[in-house]
């Protein structure tokens, strides 16, 4: 089923979307689109970049809270909704990003670059699916016909309906690219991620489409979706579908030492201390001796001043605080609990943000393999993901070696070790999919403490509509709802991706 129009060209010069904030007058003449005609698509894939890939905040962002990576000591720094699990409302602001997406496809169409329209199927899948993890059926086919058919008030789509499309519009996307590549065509410098080669762009095409599939894990009976024939038919045909091979590969954006472009936290040392490594992460550190930890945080206070001279590794120097726990007791631990490596994130260019990275791509491939959805080899796929995310952080290859020879890292056939070292690999990386295999597996248990704020004493696992929703377009929000979840649109209720 292929909803989104891959030529929506009547509609790039005022598109009418929906954000949390805004009205639907004001996304109709917006002075900072790009209009028709007027701009390279090269330049408005910049700024589609920027405003998706680019838009996530490294360390501090609340999904690294709700993953409970880490943790703040303090409720001036830490607020209930960074690790209070306080659900709120989510926001239709990728529309707007959609906007310029078509802009793009448009302009591109119009100097005859399809490639361009590969980029934008990408891209619209990207946007669709966070969208739907988020609060489960939303506008999709009505969507974008505001400017062309006055229709502004969009009913929504079921969640199947957004994922069908999302895998068709990848696997249009990978056609697009792949015959680019052979007539090795280029998208520009305005490309902040892989300079133009479109050939990174296809294998990304295919690593989020990997990404969907594996998303879908408790539908995979399910006729329509044909998860596991999907997944057979990439694996089967490289050649077609190309996809990630090493860390080169990987979707990353990078911060550079110019005013407006810096890492995050550069500005924020000064802050550094008000955070800590949580337990939930920490605990896995500690079970595998993973030496990772050297390099994304600092041996506690306690471990320094018992051994300040100390260069050897010693995972019981690092330390973690109970995420979720009250602001007293996490204060109260904080002298032997880590903080994030100052050397690495406090500095202009701090880390490269991986958006779809090659260690995940392995490690998907591994679940695919040990759900018997595919044929393959998942300890290898299990071996290559730890190996590329140990790569990502410079550990050495004799050290690497030795962290997969150990009796309890080494691949014993059970899925929770492939999603405990996905989970760790996830860091302060690909925005919500750490929190999103969470909440699909239960892998690994996230802390329930006295610092949860969702009245049923739950773990979220959804975000409620914009409220501008139910003042713009009630009937269709509402009849969603009642659709989805009996007519309550609270944080707790399951979608059908959960179900």
């Amino acid at each position: 089923m292929k909803i989104v129009n891959n030529r929506l060209t009547a509609l790039v010069a005022g598109i009418f979307l929906f954000s949390a904030c805004q009205s639907l007058s004001e996304y109709e003449m917006n002075p900072n689109s790009p209009s028709e005609g007027q701009v390279p698509p090269t330049l408005i894939l910049t700024s589609v970049i920027s405003n998706t890939l680019g838009s996530y905040r490294p360390m501090v962002g609340t999904y690294n809270g709700w993953a409970q990576y880490i943790a703040s000591i303090s409720s001036q720094q830490g607020d209930i909704a960074f690790q209070g699990y306080l659900g709120g409302e989510a926001g239709f602001d990728w529309y707007s990003v959609l906007r310029d997406v078509l802009a793009m496809e448009f302009e591109g169409d119009r100097i005859n670059a399809p490639a361009y329209r590969g980029i934008a199927n990408f891209f619209k899948a990207y946007c669709l699916m966070d969208m739907t993890m988020q609060m489960g059926d939303i506008p999709m086919s009505d969507a974008l016909k505001g400017k062309s058919e006055n229709n502004f008030t969009p009913k929504y789509d079921a969640q199947k309906d957004v994922f069908m499309n999302c895998l068709s519009l990848l696997d249009e996307a990978n056609t697009i690219l792949g015959d680019a590549v052979i007539r090795k065509v280029s998208v520009g410098n305005g490309d902040l991620i892989y300079g133009g080669n479109v050939a990174g762009w296809q294998k990304a095409v295919n690593a989020l489409r990997i990404r969907i599939l594996i998303n879908l894990s408790k539908k995979m009976d399910d006729a329509d979706l044909r998860i596991k024939e999907q997944f057979t038919e990439i694996l089967d045909n490289p050649t077609k579908y190309p996809l990630f091979a090493s860390n080169d590969d990987n979707m990353t954006f990078k911060w550079y030492d110019i005013e407006g472009n810096r890492y995050l936290l550069f500005y924020q040392l000064a802050n550094s201390d008000y955070y800590r490594i949580g337990n939930t992460y920490y605990n896995l550190i500690k079970k595998y001796n993973d030496p990772r930890i050297t390099v994304i945080a600092e041996r506690t206070k306690a471990a320094v001043a018992a051994n300040p001279d100390n260069t050897d590794f010693d995972v019981t120097e690092y330390g973690g605080v109970d995420c979720n726990d009250s602001y007293e007791n996490i204060y109260a631990s904080r002298d032997e609990a880590s903080i994030y490596s100052r050397e690495r994130y406090c500095t202009p260019t701090g880390e490269p943000m991986i958006l779809l990275g090659y260690p995940e791509l392995c490690f998907n491939i591994a679940e695919a393999i040990n759900r018997g959805w595919i044929q393959g080899n998942a300890e290898d796929y299990y071996e290559k993901g730890i190996r590329a995310s140990m790569q990502f952080y410079d550990i050495s290859e004799s050290v690497i070696s030795e962290y997969l020879n150990s009796s309890v890292v080494a691949y014993g056939g059970q899925l929770e070790q492939i999603l405990n070292q996905k989970y760790i690999a996830f860091f302060n990386n690909s925005g919500w999919e750490a929190f999103y295999n969470i909440r699909r597996t239960g892998i690994p248990a996230l802390n329930i403490g006295d610092n949860m704020n969702n009245p049923s004493g739950k773990i979220p696992v959804r975000w409620r509509y914009p409220q501008a929703e139910y003042q713009t377009n009630e009937a269709n929000v509402q009849e969603a709802i009642k659709r989805q979840f009996n007519g309550t649109d609270g944080v707790d209720d399951l979608m059908w991706i959960l179900k």
